[in-house]
Protein backbone atom coordinates (compact mmCIF):
# COMPACT_ATOMS: atom_id res chain seq x y z
CA UNK A 1 0.00 0.00 0.00
CA UNK A 2 1.47 3.36 -1.00
CA UNK A 3 1.61 6.48 1.11
CA UNK A 4 -0.89 8.08 -1.27
CA UNK A 5 -3.44 5.36 -0.63
CA UNK A 6 -2.89 5.67 3.10
CA UNK A 7 -3.81 9.34 2.86
CA UNK A 8 -7.05 8.71 0.99
CA UNK A 9 -9.42 7.86 3.90
CA UNK A 10 -8.76 11.09 5.83
CA UNK A 11 -9.49 13.07 2.66
CA UNK A 12 -12.89 11.38 2.33
CA UNK A 13 -13.94 11.71 5.94
CA UNK A 14 -12.53 15.18 6.57
CA UNK A 15 -12.38 16.90 3.16
CA UNK A 16 -10.05 19.86 2.92
CA UNK A 17 -12.15 22.68 1.54
CA UNK A 18 -9.25 25.07 1.09
CA UNK A 19 -8.24 28.59 2.03
CA UNK A 20 -10.86 30.35 -0.08
CA UNK A 21 -13.72 28.47 1.53
CA UNK A 22 -12.25 29.06 5.00
CA UNK A 23 -12.20 32.81 4.37
CA UNK A 24 -15.80 32.76 3.08
CA UNK A 25 -16.95 30.61 6.02
CA UNK A 26 -15.24 32.94 8.49
CA UNK A 27 -16.83 35.99 6.88
CA UNK A 28 -20.27 34.38 6.93
CA UNK A 29 -19.98 33.28 10.57
CA UNK A 30 -18.70 36.65 11.82
CA UNK A 31 -21.43 38.46 9.91
CA UNK A 32 -24.05 36.09 11.39
CA UNK A 33 -23.02 37.11 14.91
CA UNK A 34 -23.42 40.76 13.98
CA UNK A 35 -26.78 40.10 12.32
CA UNK A 36 -28.03 38.34 15.43
CA UNK A 37 -27.00 41.29 17.56
CA UNK A 38 -28.77 43.76 15.31
CA UNK A 39 -31.90 41.65 14.88
CA UNK A 40 -32.30 41.33 18.65
CA UNK A 41 -31.53 44.99 19.34
CA UNK A 42 -33.75 46.64 16.71
CA UNK A 43 -37.02 45.46 18.33
CA UNK A 44 -35.74 46.60 21.75
CA UNK A 45 -34.88 50.01 20.34
CA UNK A 46 -38.28 50.22 18.62
CA UNK A 47 -40.02 49.51 21.94
CA UNK A 48 -37.84 52.14 23.65
CA UNK A 49 -39.05 54.68 21.10
CA UNK A 50 -42.72 53.64 21.16
CA UNK A 51 -44.72 51.55 23.63
CA UNK A 52 -46.94 50.24 20.83
CA UNK A 53 -46.37 46.63 19.67
CA UNK A 54 -46.97 47.92 16.14
CA UNK A 55 -43.56 49.63 16.33
CA UNK A 56 -41.83 46.25 16.31
CA UNK A 57 -44.12 45.08 13.51
CA UNK A 58 -43.27 48.09 11.33
CA UNK A 59 -39.54 47.38 11.61
CA UNK A 60 -40.03 43.65 10.95
CA UNK A 61 -42.15 44.28 7.86
CA UNK A 62 -39.64 46.82 6.54
CA UNK A 63 -36.90 44.20 6.83
CA UNK A 64 -38.99 41.57 5.02
CA UNK A 65 -40.21 43.74 2.13
CA UNK A 66 -36.96 43.58 0.09
CA UNK A 67 -37.41 39.83 -0.36
CA UNK A 68 -40.73 40.51 -2.07
CA UNK A 69 -39.84 43.70 -3.94
CA UNK A 70 -36.34 43.09 -5.27
CA UNK A 71 -35.28 39.46 -4.74
CA UNK A 72 -35.61 38.73 -8.48
CA UNK A 73 -33.57 41.81 -9.40
CA UNK A 74 -30.95 40.73 -6.87
CA UNK A 75 -30.55 37.55 -8.88
CA UNK A 76 -29.86 39.54 -12.03
CA UNK A 77 -27.21 41.58 -10.20
CA UNK A 78 -25.59 38.38 -8.87
CA UNK A 79 -25.40 36.98 -12.41
CA UNK A 80 -24.14 40.16 -14.05
CA UNK A 81 -21.18 41.00 -11.84
CA UNK A 82 -18.24 39.32 -10.16
CA UNK A 83 -19.93 37.71 -7.16
CA UNK A 84 -17.13 37.99 -4.63
CA UNK A 85 -16.53 41.64 -5.47
CA UNK A 86 -20.25 42.20 -5.13
CA UNK A 87 -20.22 40.54 -1.69
CA UNK A 88 -17.41 42.60 -0.18
CA UNK A 89 -18.71 45.82 -1.74
CA UNK A 90 -22.14 45.25 -0.19
CA UNK A 91 -20.62 44.42 3.19
CA UNK A 92 -18.44 47.52 3.22
CA UNK A 93 -21.53 49.56 2.36
CA UNK A 94 -23.55 47.89 5.13
CA UNK A 95 -20.69 48.52 7.57
CA UNK A 96 -20.77 52.25 6.80
CA UNK A 97 -24.56 52.41 7.11
CA UNK A 98 -24.77 50.54 10.43
CA UNK A 99 -21.84 52.43 11.96
CA UNK A 100 -23.49 55.70 10.94
CA UNK A 101 -26.72 54.52 12.55
CA UNK A 102 -24.84 53.57 15.72
CA UNK A 103 -23.39 57.09 15.90
CA UNK A 104 -26.92 58.45 15.58
CA UNK A 105 -28.14 56.22 18.42
CA UNK A 106 -25.29 57.40 20.67
CA UNK A 107 -26.08 61.04 19.87
CA UNK A 108 -29.88 61.02 20.11
CA UNK A 109 -33.01 58.88 20.08
CA UNK A 110 -33.65 58.06 16.40
CA UNK A 111 -37.19 58.24 14.97
CA UNK A 112 -39.01 54.99 14.26
CA UNK A 113 -38.92 55.79 10.54
CA UNK A 114 -35.11 55.65 10.64
CA UNK A 115 -35.21 52.17 12.17
CA UNK A 116 -37.58 51.02 9.43
CA UNK A 117 -35.37 52.60 6.77
CA UNK A 118 -32.29 50.84 8.20
CA UNK A 119 -34.06 47.48 8.20
CA UNK A 120 -35.23 48.01 4.61
CA UNK A 121 -31.85 49.11 3.23
CA UNK A 122 -29.99 46.28 4.96
CA UNK A 123 -32.63 43.86 3.69
CA UNK A 124 -32.03 45.06 0.13
CA UNK A 125 -28.33 44.39 0.54
CA UNK A 126 -29.05 40.99 2.03
CA UNK A 127 -31.13 39.86 -0.96
CA UNK A 128 -28.18 40.44 -3.27
CA UNK A 129 -25.51 39.23 -0.83
CA UNK A 130 -27.21 35.91 0.00
CA UNK A 131 -27.76 35.26 -3.69
CA UNK A 132 -24.16 36.02 -4.63
CA UNK A 133 -22.80 33.99 -1.71
CA UNK A 134 -24.87 30.89 -2.53
CA UNK A 135 -24.01 31.14 -6.22
CA UNK A 136 -20.31 31.56 -5.46
CA UNK A 137 -19.73 28.32 -3.52
CA UNK A 138 -19.41 26.09 -6.66
CA UNK A 139 -16.45 28.29 -7.71
CA UNK A 140 -14.66 27.56 -4.43
CA UNK A 141 -15.11 23.82 -3.80
CA UNK A 142 -15.42 20.69 -5.94
CA UNK A 143 -18.90 19.35 -6.81
CA UNK A 144 -18.41 16.34 -4.49
CA UNK A 145 -17.66 18.74 -1.60
CA UNK A 146 -20.82 20.85 -1.88
CA UNK A 147 -22.77 19.02 0.82
CA UNK A 148 -19.88 19.36 3.28
CA UNK A 149 -19.30 23.03 2.40
CA UNK A 150 -22.97 23.97 2.61
CA UNK A 151 -23.31 22.05 5.87
CA UNK A 152 -20.44 23.96 7.45
CA UNK A 153 -21.87 27.27 6.28
CA UNK A 154 -25.23 26.37 7.79
CA UNK A 155 -23.52 25.45 11.06
CA UNK A 156 -21.65 28.74 11.20
CA UNK A 157 -24.84 30.68 10.58
CA UNK A 158 -26.70 28.79 13.31
CA UNK A 159 -24.02 29.32 15.95
CA UNK A 160 -23.61 32.95 14.97
CA UNK A 161 -27.33 33.56 15.16
CA UNK A 162 -27.35 32.07 18.64
CA UNK A 163 -24.37 34.00 19.99
CA UNK A 164 -25.44 37.27 18.40
CA UNK A 165 -28.71 37.82 20.31
CA UNK A 166 -27.10 36.87 23.61
CA UNK A 167 -24.28 39.38 23.16
CA UNK A 168 -26.55 41.96 21.52
CA UNK A 169 -29.12 42.11 24.29
CA UNK A 170 -26.35 42.29 26.90
CA UNK A 171 -24.65 45.20 25.12
CA UNK A 172 -28.00 46.92 24.57
CA UNK A 173 -28.56 46.93 28.33
CA UNK A 174 -25.31 48.91 28.68
CA UNK A 175 -25.91 51.33 25.82
CA UNK A 176 -28.25 51.07 22.83
CA UNK A 177 -25.54 51.98 20.33
CA UNK A 178 -23.07 49.24 21.26
CA UNK A 179 -24.68 46.27 19.44
CA UNK A 180 -24.99 48.31 16.25
CA UNK A 181 -21.35 49.39 16.52
CA UNK A 182 -20.21 45.78 16.79
CA UNK A 183 -22.54 44.79 13.95
CA UNK A 184 -21.00 47.45 11.70
CA UNK A 185 -17.51 46.27 12.58
CA UNK A 186 -18.52 42.66 11.83
CA UNK A 187 -19.61 43.74 8.34
CA UNK A 188 -16.24 45.45 7.80
CA UNK A 189 -14.28 42.37 8.94
CA UNK A 190 -16.43 40.09 6.77
CA UNK A 191 -15.88 42.36 3.76
CA UNK A 192 -12.10 42.28 4.26
CA UNK A 193 -12.13 38.47 4.46
CA UNK A 194 -14.17 38.10 1.27
CA UNK A 195 -11.93 40.61 -0.52
CA UNK A 196 -8.98 38.40 0.42
CA UNK A 197 -10.47 35.51 -1.56
CA UNK A 198 -9.97 37.28 -4.89
CA UNK A 199 -12.15 37.37 -7.97
CA UNK A 200 -14.76 34.69 -8.56
CA UNK A 201 -14.57 34.39 -12.30
CA UNK A 202 -18.33 34.93 -12.62
CA UNK A 203 -19.82 35.44 -16.08
CA UNK A 204 -19.09 38.80 -17.65
CA UNK A 205 -21.74 41.48 -17.28
CA UNK A 206 -24.35 41.54 -20.04
CA UNK A 207 -25.47 45.12 -19.65
CA UNK A 208 -26.95 45.28 -23.15
CA UNK A 209 -29.85 43.07 -22.10
CA UNK A 210 -32.97 44.35 -20.37
CA UNK A 211 -33.24 43.51 -16.70
CA UNK A 212 -36.76 42.13 -17.01
CA UNK A 213 -35.67 39.88 -19.87
CA UNK A 214 -33.02 38.36 -17.60
CA UNK A 215 -35.52 37.98 -14.76
CA UNK A 216 -37.92 36.14 -17.09
CA UNK A 217 -35.09 33.88 -18.27
CA UNK A 218 -34.41 32.73 -14.71
CA UNK A 219 -38.10 32.26 -13.89
CA UNK A 220 -38.67 30.34 -17.12
CA UNK A 221 -35.69 28.04 -16.53
CA UNK A 222 -36.89 27.11 -13.04
CA UNK A 223 -40.48 26.62 -14.22
CA UNK A 224 -39.41 24.26 -17.01
CA UNK A 225 -37.16 22.15 -14.79
CA UNK A 226 -39.68 19.80 -13.19
CA UNK A 227 -37.54 18.51 -10.32
CA UNK A 228 -36.20 21.86 -9.20
CA UNK A 229 -39.70 23.31 -9.56
CA UNK A 230 -40.97 20.65 -7.17
CA UNK A 231 -38.06 21.26 -4.79
CA UNK A 232 -38.87 24.98 -4.81
CA UNK A 233 -42.50 24.16 -4.02
CA UNK A 234 -41.39 21.88 -1.19
CA UNK A 235 -39.19 24.67 0.16
CA UNK A 236 -42.07 27.15 0.13
CA UNK A 237 -44.25 24.58 1.92
CA UNK A 238 -41.54 23.74 4.47
CA UNK A 239 -40.77 27.41 5.10
CA UNK A 240 -44.42 28.33 5.51
CA UNK A 241 -45.24 25.34 7.70
CA UNK A 242 -42.16 25.86 9.88
CA UNK A 243 -43.02 29.54 10.37
CA UNK A 244 -46.59 28.51 11.21
CA UNK A 245 -45.30 26.36 14.06
CA UNK A 246 -42.14 28.12 15.26
CA UNK A 247 -43.94 31.48 15.63
CA UNK A 248 -45.92 29.97 18.52
CA UNK A 249 -42.94 28.29 20.21
CA UNK A 250 -42.28 31.01 22.80
CA UNK A 251 -45.96 31.10 23.73
CA UNK A 252 -46.10 27.31 23.94
CA UNK A 253 -43.28 27.30 26.49
CA UNK A 254 -44.36 30.30 28.58
CA UNK A 255 -48.16 30.27 28.40
CA UNK A 256 -49.31 26.75 27.57
CA UNK A 257 -46.63 24.88 29.53
CA UNK A 258 -46.43 27.66 32.16
CA UNK A 259 -42.63 27.76 32.25
CA UNK A 260 -40.65 30.91 33.16
CA UNK A 261 -39.46 33.12 30.33
CA UNK A 262 -35.85 32.01 30.74
CA UNK A 263 -36.85 28.43 29.92
CA UNK A 264 -37.25 29.42 26.27
CA UNK A 265 -33.47 29.98 26.07
CA UNK A 266 -32.51 26.32 26.60
CA UNK A 267 -35.12 25.32 24.01
CA UNK A 268 -33.48 27.62 21.44
CA UNK A 269 -30.04 26.34 22.46
CA UNK A 270 -31.20 22.76 21.89
CA UNK A 271 -32.38 23.74 18.42
CA UNK A 272 -28.99 25.25 17.60
CA UNK A 273 -27.27 22.11 18.88
CA UNK A 274 -29.42 19.92 16.64
CA UNK A 275 -28.78 22.08 13.59
CA UNK A 276 -25.05 22.23 14.28
CA UNK A 277 -24.91 18.43 14.57
CA UNK A 278 -26.62 18.15 11.18
CA UNK A 279 -24.13 20.58 9.62
CA UNK A 280 -21.28 18.33 10.76
CA UNK A 281 -22.70 15.09 9.34
CA UNK A 282 -24.29 16.42 6.12
CA UNK A 283 -21.33 15.34 4.00
CA UNK A 284 -21.19 11.84 5.50
CA UNK A 285 -24.92 11.36 4.94
CA UNK A 286 -24.30 12.19 1.30
CA UNK A 287 -21.84 9.30 1.09
CA UNK A 288 -24.29 6.78 2.58
CA UNK A 289 -27.72 7.85 1.29
CA UNK A 290 -29.14 9.04 -1.98
CA UNK A 291 -30.43 12.60 -2.19
CA UNK A 292 -34.08 11.59 -2.26
CA UNK A 293 -33.55 9.47 0.88
CA UNK A 294 -31.89 12.45 2.60
CA UNK A 295 -34.78 14.74 1.68
CA UNK A 296 -37.27 12.14 2.92
CA UNK A 297 -35.36 11.86 6.19
CA UNK A 298 -35.30 15.63 6.66
CA UNK A 299 -39.05 16.02 6.12
CA UNK A 300 -39.82 13.07 8.38
CA UNK A 301 -37.74 14.63 11.17
CA UNK A 302 -39.13 18.15 10.70
CA UNK A 303 -42.75 17.04 10.54
CA UNK A 304 -42.61 14.53 13.38
CA UNK A 305 -40.79 16.96 15.68
CA UNK A 306 -43.30 19.77 15.11
CA UNK A 307 -46.31 17.47 15.48
CA UNK A 308 -45.01 16.00 18.74
CA UNK A 309 -43.99 19.43 20.05
CA UNK A 310 -47.54 20.64 19.54
CA UNK A 311 -48.80 17.72 21.63
CA UNK A 312 -46.00 17.73 24.21
CA UNK A 313 -46.93 18.08 27.90
CA UNK A 314 -43.49 19.23 29.05
CA UNK A 315 -40.67 21.58 28.06
CA UNK A 316 -38.30 18.66 28.74
CA UNK A 317 -39.77 17.01 25.65
CA UNK A 318 -40.05 20.21 23.61
CA UNK A 319 -36.30 20.92 23.79
CA UNK A 320 -35.02 17.59 22.36
CA UNK A 321 -37.81 17.59 19.78
CA UNK A 322 -36.78 21.07 18.67
CA UNK A 323 -33.21 19.80 18.34
CA UNK A 324 -34.45 16.91 16.20
CA UNK A 325 -36.52 19.24 14.03
CA UNK A 326 -33.60 21.59 13.47
CA UNK A 327 -31.43 18.62 12.52
CA UNK A 328 -33.96 17.96 9.75
CA UNK A 329 -34.10 21.63 8.73
CA UNK A 330 -30.34 21.84 8.17
CA UNK A 331 -30.21 18.52 6.27
CA UNK A 332 -33.01 19.81 4.03
CA UNK A 333 -31.31 23.18 3.47
CA UNK A 334 -28.05 21.50 2.50
CA UNK A 335 -29.78 19.19 -0.01
CA UNK A 336 -31.78 21.99 -1.62
CA UNK A 337 -28.80 24.35 -1.91
CA UNK A 338 -26.40 21.70 -3.23
CA UNK A 339 -28.95 20.47 -5.77
CA UNK A 340 -29.37 23.99 -7.18
CA UNK A 341 -25.63 24.56 -7.28
CA UNK A 342 -25.05 21.29 -9.15
CA UNK A 343 -27.98 21.54 -11.55
CA UNK A 344 -28.44 25.18 -12.58
CA UNK A 345 -26.12 26.66 -15.24
CA UNK A 346 -23.54 28.95 -13.67
CA UNK A 347 -24.69 31.97 -15.65
CA UNK A 348 -28.28 31.51 -14.39
CA UNK A 349 -27.61 30.45 -10.82
CA UNK A 350 -28.21 33.88 -9.27
CA UNK A 351 -31.57 34.32 -10.95
CA UNK A 352 -32.80 30.80 -10.22
CA UNK A 353 -31.66 31.19 -6.60
CA UNK A 354 -33.62 34.45 -6.38
CA UNK A 355 -36.84 32.76 -7.55
CA UNK A 356 -36.31 29.96 -5.06
CA UNK A 357 -35.56 32.28 -2.14
CA UNK A 358 -38.50 34.53 -2.92
CA UNK A 359 -40.93 31.58 -2.92
CA UNK A 360 -39.52 30.40 0.42
CA UNK A 361 -39.80 33.86 1.99
CA UNK A 362 -43.38 34.25 0.78
CA UNK A 363 -44.21 30.91 2.39
CA UNK A 364 -42.60 32.04 5.65
CA UNK A 365 -44.51 35.34 5.68
CA UNK A 366 -47.82 33.57 5.05
CA UNK A 367 -47.06 30.95 7.72
CA UNK A 368 -46.11 33.54 10.34
CA UNK A 369 -49.24 35.57 9.61
CA UNK A 370 -51.56 32.58 9.83
CA UNK A 371 -49.88 31.36 13.00
CA UNK A 372 -50.97 34.35 15.05
CA UNK A 373 -54.54 34.19 13.72
CA UNK A 374 -54.93 30.43 14.32
CA UNK A 375 -53.25 30.66 17.72
CA UNK A 376 -55.59 33.43 18.84
CA UNK A 377 -58.72 31.85 17.34
CA UNK A 378 -58.21 28.20 18.31
CA UNK A 379 -55.23 27.53 20.59
CA UNK A 380 -51.47 27.99 20.77
CA UNK A 381 -50.88 24.28 20.11
CA UNK A 382 -53.02 24.16 16.96
CA UNK A 383 -50.69 25.91 14.46
CA UNK A 384 -47.75 23.80 15.69
CA UNK A 385 -49.69 20.55 15.15
CA UNK A 386 -50.92 21.73 11.73
CA UNK A 387 -47.38 22.67 10.69
CA UNK A 388 -46.09 19.19 11.51
CA UNK A 389 -48.97 17.53 9.66
CA UNK A 390 -48.35 19.66 6.54
CA UNK A 391 -44.67 18.76 6.40
CA UNK A 392 -45.42 15.06 6.91
CA UNK A 393 -47.99 15.25 4.09
CA UNK A 394 -45.16 16.35 1.76
CA UNK A 395 -43.62 12.89 2.18
CA UNK A 396 -46.21 11.61 -0.30
CA UNK A 397 -44.86 14.00 -2.95
CA UNK A 398 -41.17 13.14 -2.66
CA UNK A 399 -41.33 9.62 -4.24
CA UNK A 400 -42.79 11.13 -7.41
CA UNK A 401 -39.92 13.57 -7.89
CA UNK A 402 -37.81 11.10 -9.84
CA UNK A 403 -34.03 10.87 -9.76
CA UNK A 404 -32.67 13.77 -7.72
CA UNK A 405 -29.02 13.02 -8.39
CA UNK A 406 -28.00 16.01 -10.53
CA UNK A 407 -27.04 15.63 -14.16
CA UNK A 408 -24.56 18.06 -15.74
CA UNK A 409 -26.15 21.49 -15.95
CA UNK A 410 -27.57 22.38 -19.37
CA UNK A 411 -26.62 25.65 -20.95
CA UNK A 412 -28.81 28.67 -20.31
CA UNK A 413 -30.37 28.52 -23.76
CA UNK A 414 -31.07 24.77 -23.61
CA UNK A 415 -34.24 23.04 -22.49
CA UNK A 416 -33.69 21.17 -19.17
CA UNK A 417 -33.31 17.44 -19.77
CA UNK A 418 -36.49 15.45 -19.81
CA UNK A 419 -38.76 18.48 -20.10
CA UNK A 420 -41.32 18.96 -22.87
CA UNK A 421 -40.79 21.89 -25.19
CA UNK A 422 -43.13 24.82 -24.73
Amino acid sequence: MTSASLATPPDRTRPQLGRKFTLLWSASSISAVGDGMRDSSLPLLALAISDSPSAVSVVAVAGSLPWLLMALFGGVIADRFDRRRLMWTIDFGRAAIVLGFAACVFATTPPLALLAALAFVLGCGETVFVNAATSNIPDVVRPDQLDVANGRLQGGLLVGRMIGPLVGTTLFAVAAGYPFTVDGLSFAVAAALVAGVGRSGAPAARTERRVMAEVREGVRWLYRHRQLRLVAGLSALAGGASALGITMMALLVTRTLHEPTWAYGPVLAAGVAGGTAASMVAGRLGERMGRRARITLSFALMGSALLLMGLSPSVFLVAPLFALGNFGVVIWNVQAISLRQQTVPKELLGRVNSCYLMLTRIGMLVGAGLSGWIGATVSIRTPIVISGALILAALFVIPGMGDLEPAPAPAADEQPAGQPSR
